[in-house]
């Protein structure tokens, strides 16, 4: 998957979130990380200076402007390719019978073009260069002060609760089988962000992690996903997906989850639904469901996972692809665009990156589901940063759902961003 003229580079041996926080200040940096010291799948780390050519689209034309560009650009290999992000309301566009798209401060798609890159290999711990770029110097970042107000829900737990309800009277009237509901956190931000999350990616992580800068307009992304989206090999056309689908604290028994019956059922459907999703794109009789539920071991919690393969079709672009799978069944619900269409009507606010995709986007493609997401609003500095962190949790909801075991998932699920506040807090009374 590398392209042929990665060179590798002897002797350095720092993690890839260590080589990202020795990156220059000057330099804003798209950082896909890989916690590939517990998964397979999460094998390539890729750091690359955010100053190539930026491809940001809004508006009805995205996905035809995004699809004209692939065409142009595109590669076999990871690298040279485009890395950034699609937002969820870019999924608007692909079906216009879900909702109108919103007005938001985050475009449908933002991504730049990497010609120039370091990728870390953690299946032999080696880093090359790619495009003839050196790594920084290694250095052990200083600290700066911090500080984090308390996250607060943007609406309140009886909302959520009443949410949950209208989607089980949904399922119960037959518009749908499941949708996933999502809730909002935020909090007042000062100071080193891009210190705190790299400290996260590096700690805690993610097995599909990003840290991506846009400094111009004082937007950042923090992702600490554990879900793959998509897989695609631009040499063989296999491509893999792998949902996500209940959820239990780190601290209960594995078994509890396994043994779950609603659980079972809620990863069930969306495996069936991406089956249907991929079938749309690839070969005859390739479709296979290599794993139907197994569970995994995450940050703070354990997750049930499916995984899909096939083989795309010869004529099927990458944005065949998305347009047959995105967004990703796990975070709509099934059938996918009459429970986007609920979602619109129970959700007051656009999802953004939350819930979209990141990573790379081209013939070979890498790209997470981006949940266990934070987005930075502020100024432009992400070294002395003041603004906003949005976070977002959601649940699968079916009709053997309680809405008050579904409020207790969603607060489940911000047990990792409380891990990034906690280290913002740290490193602050560190300082101070």
């Amino acid at each position: 998957m590398l392209p042929f003229n990665a060179k590798p580079i002897p002797h350095l041996s720092a993690s890839p979130a260590q080589v990202a926080a020795s990156w220059s200040r000057e330099e804003p940096i798209v950082a896909l990380i890989g916690n590939g010291k517990h998964s397979k799948w999460s094998r390539w780390s890729i750091i690359a200076p955010a100053t190539g050519e930026r491809l940001t689209l809004d508006g009805p034309e995205a996905m035809a402007t995004l699809r004209a560009r692939l065409q142009t650009n595109s590669k076999d290999s990871l690298l040279p390719n485009w890395i950034g992000y699609l937002g969820y309301e870019l999924g608007l566009v692909i079906e216009p019978s879900v909702a109108s798209i919103p007005t938001q401060a985050w475009p449908l798609v933002d991504l730049f073009w990497c010609e120039k890159a370091l990728v870390h290999d953690s299946k032999t711990n080696d880093w090359w260069s790619v495009g003839e770029i050196d790594p920084p110097k290694i250095s052990t970042p200083l600290s700066s002060s911090l500080s984090c107000s308390t996250l607060t829900d943007c609406a309140d737990d009886a909302s959520y609760i009443d949410a949950v309800k209208k989607t089980i009277e949904y399922i119960h009237a037959g518009d749908i089988f499941q949708a996933n509901i999502t809730r909002r956190f935020t909090s007042v931000i000062d100071g080193d962000i891009r210190s705190a999350a790299l400290a996260m990616l590096d700690k805690q992580g993610g097995w599909f992690g990003a840290w991506i800068e846009f400094p111009e307009d004082g937007r950042f992304v923090l992702s600490m996903s554990p879900e793959l989206f998509l897989q695609i090999n631009g040499e063989t056309g296999e491509i893999i997906t792998r949902p996500m689908k209940g959820t239990r604290p780190e601290v209960e028994s594995p078994e509890t989850l396994l043994s779950s019956e609603k659980d079972a059922a809620e990863l069930h459907m969306i495996v069936d639904l991406m089956r249907n999703d991929l079938g749309r794109v690839c070969e005859f009789g390739t479709i296979e469901v290599r794993e139907a539920r197994t569970i995994e071991k995450h940050p703070t919690v354990w997750q049930c996972v499916g995984e899909v393969r096939g083989k795309i079709r010869k004529d099927a672009s990458i944005c065949d692809v998305l347009e047959a799978t995105f967004p990703a069944g796990s975070i709509t619900g099934a059938p996918k665009i009459r429970a986007m269409q609920i979602i619109d009507k129970l959700e007051d606010s656009p999802r953004g990156p939350y819930c979209g995709a990141i990573g790379i986007l081209g013939n070979s493609t890498m790209l997470n589901v981006g949940i266990r997401t934070a987005l930075f609003t502020g100024s432009k500095d992400p070294a002395n940063f003041h603004g906003t962190m949005t976070y977002s949790t959601g649940c699968g909801i079916v009709a053997e759902s309680d809405p008050h075991a579904e409020l207790a998932e969603s607060e489940v699920k911000t047990h990792i961003l409380h891990s990034l506040v906690g280290t913002i807090q740290k490193n602050s009374s560190e300082v101070n």
